[in-house]
């Protein structure tokens, strides 16, 4: 898979015309099928193909797409993990299944001003001021996912007051306030 890759949607696209047209997320530690409403058991998946593409320096950057087969319903579907968290976020028992067999490629937007739309924020811009940005989670103004489904967390910029594409590094970094959606009170970064 990883021979002629350039981008996650590149990736995702090939998945779906291959009949992985279902959407999976992880969600309180378990893999969920959106449509049907209910968790896969973990030990039971098939996982037919993982990839984990990097960019930047030190793979400062990383996306995760795994096709899916729920060997219970004959379902396919995709788990995607944009941000190249679920490994922190999964059950155990579906982390080590996830990355069993993962493919590392380089992505094509090794030095890309922007990602799926999004300006990009590197390391060293947060480092400059880590206070400028936050990571929002579940706000309903996030910008479409280019995957098809919605954004679960999304950087924001307080200063430009706009959403941007955090790498990894600093989704990974402790200094990073997570935001959680709180309602339609507005929320202050001042």
């Amino acid at each position: 898979m990883t021979s002629q890759v350039t981008d996650v949607l590149e990736v995702v696209r090939s998945l779906i015309a291959k009949g992985y047209d279902r959407e999976y997320r992880v969600k309180d530690g378990n893999l969920v099928d959106l449509e049907q409403g209910s968790s896969l058991n973990p030990c039971t998946i098939r996982v037919d193909a993982a990839l984990r593409l990097e960019s930047g320096d030190d793979a400062e950057d990383a996306s995760n797409i795994y096709a899916i087969t729920d060997p219970a319903t004959n379902h396919k579907g995709l788990l995607i993990d944009a941000f190249d968290v679920f490994d922190e976020m999964c059950d155990r028992d579906l982390s080590e299944r996830l990355v069993e067999h993962r493919e590392t490629a380089p992505e094509g937007d090794q030095d890309a001003p922007s990602k799926h739309g999004l300006r990009k924020v590197y390391k060293n811009e947060f480092d400059r001021d880590p206070e400028r940005f936050v990571l929002r989670e579940d706000f309903p103004d996030f910008p479409a996912c280019p995957f098809g489904g919605a954004f679960s967390i999304l950087g924001f910029d307080t200063a430009e007051q706009s959403y941007v594409w955090l790498v990894t590094s600093i989704i990974r970094d402790p200094r990073l306030i997570r935001v959680p959606y709180q309602g339609e009170d507005v929320i202050s970064y001042e």
